[in-house]
């Protein structure tokens, strides 16, 4: 992945931002925040796992919450924040069981 990579999935971004699709804007959000991690960027992909669980949090069904839970308790783990890490993945795990898509 790459530049090119995270410019594309920022424009879809912002084209669901504009036309107020949450659940677009949310998972490219997610797309943008992977993408940053893949590239070693966690700080700056942080900031875009955060941008999703705010939207999803505010705007779609629980179950929506499953991908960026497990993104933030990824992308924490990688910082080393245990903390968090922990408290996003047992988020992950309790909203699976309540929806019941645990493996």
């Amino acid at each position: 992945m790459g530049r090119l990579d995270v410019a594309a999935a920022k424009r879809s971004y912002r084209k669901a931002k504009e036309v107020r699709n949450r659940a677009e804007e949310a998972r490219w959000a997610n797309n943008v925040g992977d993408i940053l991690k893949n590239d070693g960027e966690y700080v700056e992909a942080l900031k875009w796992f955060r941008i999703d669980y705010d939207i999803s949090v505010k705007y779609l069904p629980g179950k929506d919450l499953l991908p960026t839970c497990q993104s933030l308790g990824e992308i924490y783990l990688r910082l080393e924040d245990f903390g968090q890490a922990l408290k996003y993945q047992k988020k992950h795990l309790q909203l699976a069981e309540e929806v019941n898509d645990t493996v």
